[in-house]
């Protein structure tokens, strides 16, 4: 694969997980506030399942393509503290989706679930701007 490749798959994916997490945060838990529990317990249900999905998908790809990027084309990184403050908050992105996933989505606490999405969402939008900053 080529750098151009790599880039395009580690950008879609990423607006891929920001996205979701903007329209969750933004869109979807508001308007879900006025339907009835048992309403909003089956939305959260099939969209953050299908969503979830699609994240662990993410996680792996912009992991693989990163690391093929940094270390393929842009060695120069290592040397930027900036850079490894990015990777940094990717894992604890990470952390912060392997807790939603495995515990609050299994055992249905979908209430809690916005409050740690807005978390990762805010920590989403400071990776794009170092990333944007030290490109």
């Amino acid at each position: 694969m080529d750098y151009k490749a790599y880039l395009f798959l580690h950008i879609f994916f990423a607006i891929v997980w920001i996205g979701g997490m903007f329209f969750n945060v933004l869109f979807l838990t508001p308007a879900l506030r006025s339907a009835s529990e048992d309403c909003r317990k089956e939305v959260a249900q099939r969209t953050l399942g299908r969503f979830f999905l699609v994240v662990w998908l993410a996680i792996i790809v912009l992991f693989t393509t990163g690391m093929a990027l940094w270390h393929g084309y842009r060695k120069d990184f290592s040397q930027n503290p900036l850079f490894h403050f990015k990777l940094f908050l990717f894992g604890i992105m990470t952390l912060i989706f392997i807790y939603i996933h495995l515990y609050l989505y299994r055992k249905r606490l979908f209430s809690s679930i916005p409050v740690f999405v807005s978390i990762n969402l805010i920590l989403g939008t400071l990776i794009v701007m170092i990333i944007t900053y030290i490109r």
